[in-house]
């Protein structure tokens, strides 16, 4: 099994670490505003420079505010929006805070040729190998989602992998696997239904209405890491979305 080598820590890391570092003070402070960006620098180990990109990115979230005079002050009325599905949502967090059992399931593991819409996708050549995985999340004993996650096979530095690599969490594995950092993804939404295996994996009728997700996983260097398919129903999972209507002249 080939060594897997510990990975530099980059600016894009720092501001990522930062970023779940202020997550979490936020969820948890009772304080209206963020303590000052020198004194965030210090509580975080990092550069003004770090905490004034994790902020940017929180206000563009609107989870914070720049007020002029004042201060970053924290929307606390954000913070209580669950499933924000602009900037991702813990889905598996969300349902075991509402007292479902949950737990995940490899359905499959495979290998195969990409077809001409991921060759499309994905930037492949024709002929082109792909990793495809076949995971369900159950809440209890139903299936809350199903998630198709499909890696180039060409960018797997290493192979010898089960799975139960997988789970939870597909990311941090194939950033091993592929000796990557996944830095963002472009999420598409779109209505579609139910076929013969998706009705059965919910357990609803033949085209049934669901909620399909079309990810794609990307590097810092705007390399394609992964193409997923994700899909939903309401009886589980219903996401909010935030968005900034301030009107800027």
């Amino acid at each position: 099994m080939k060594e897997i080598k510990i990975k530099r820590i980059n600016k894009v890391t720092a501001v990522q670490k930062a970023l779940e570092n202020l997550r979490e003070y936020i969820k948890n402070t009772e304080n209206k505003f963020l303590p000052s960006e020198d004194e965030l620098s210090n509580s975080l180990g990092v550069s003004r420079l770090t905490v004034r990109e994790a902020i940017t990115v929180l206000e563009r979230e609107g989870i914070v505010s720049r007020i002029q005079g004042k201060g970053t002050l924290i929307n606390s009325f954000i913070t209580k929006l669950e499933n924000r599905i602009d900037f991702g949502s813990d889905i598996e967090g969300c349902l075991k805070e509402n007292g479902y059992d949950v737990h995940f399931q490899v359905e499959y593991m495979k290998y195969r040729t990409g077809n001409e819409n991921e060759i499309i996708k994905m930037n492949l050549s024709p002929g082109d190998t792909i990793l495809e995985v076949k995971k369900l999340l159950y809440a209890n004993e139903e299936v809350a989602a199903v998630y198709v996650d499909r890696i180039p096979e060409k960018l797997l530095e290493i192979k010898d992998f089960s799975k139960e690599d997988l789970i939870p969490s597909i990311f941090p594995t194939v950033e091993n696997l592929c000796q990557c950092s996944i830095t963002h993804d472009v999420v598409h939404i779109y209505p579609c239904v139910a076929n013969k295996d998706l009705s059965m994996d919910f357990n609803v009728s033949l085209n049934a209405p669901i909620l399909g997700f079309e990810v794609f996983e990307y590097t810092s260097q705007g390399d394609i890491v992964m193409y997923n398919t994700e899909y939903y129903t309401d009886k589980f999972i219903r996401f909010t979305l935030c968005r900034n209507v301030a009107y800027k002249a």
